[in-house]
């Protein structure tokens, strides 16, 4: 059995041990999301990825994944295990720096929005969005949209457990729903 084989087979084995991978906890057992500034110095100095969720306040759908999706118990697992969960609000207005940049928030009619996130989702503003990032904090993949637990369990995995660097999602998602 390959090394990622193994890796995989663990994974998913660690994630549905005992009925766990996907019953919701007390709300203190969440992910625990970190500012950016915050976040991106930790992985920067512990050489973790980082996951970055982007949000806004009025957006249901956020409300949603925040209170069922990053309530799981195998999804607050794996999260703590292979990245540094960063929080980040589109409307932002402090300015935040990244790669040596400063990014500032921009008023566009009533509202805004912040430049930083336009950066890290290549302009495609929708939220819910999640930003996978490598350890040295490039963009990986970024994802738009509300995710299920179950969606986002093996988008997780195949991005913290480094699958991405040896096989093609599509391979991936087929050996997920397999099982092997």
């Amino acid at each position: 059995m390959t090394v990622n084989r193994l890796i995989f087979v663990l994974s998913v084995i660690l994630s549905f041990l005992n009925g766990t991978a996907l019953t919701a906890q007390r709300p203190s057992d969440a992910v625990q999301w970190l500012s950016w500034d915050e976040g991106m110095a930790k992985a920067g100095k512990e050489g973790k990825k980082v996951l970055v969720y982007v949000y806004t306040q009025s957006c249901g759908w956020c409300r949603k994944m925040e209170t069922e999706t990053f309530h799981q118990t195998a999804i607050t697992q794996l999260v703590r295990n292979n990245f540094v969960p960063v929080r980040l609000n589109a409307a932002e207005q402090s300015d935040l720096d990244f790669n040596g940049k400063t990014y500032k928030y921009v008023q566009s009619g009533s509202k805004g929005y912040h430049t930083l996130v336009a950066e890290v989702l290549n302009g495609r503003m929708s939220f819910p969005s999640l930003v996978f990032m490598d350890e040295a904090q490039q963009t990986l993949q970024s994802i738009a949209g509300y995710k299920t637990a179950e969606e986002f369990l093996p988008i997780a995995m195949y991005y913290g457990n480094g699958f991405y660097k040896t096989m093609p999602w599509s391979a991936f998602q087929k050996k997920y729903a397999s099982g092997n």
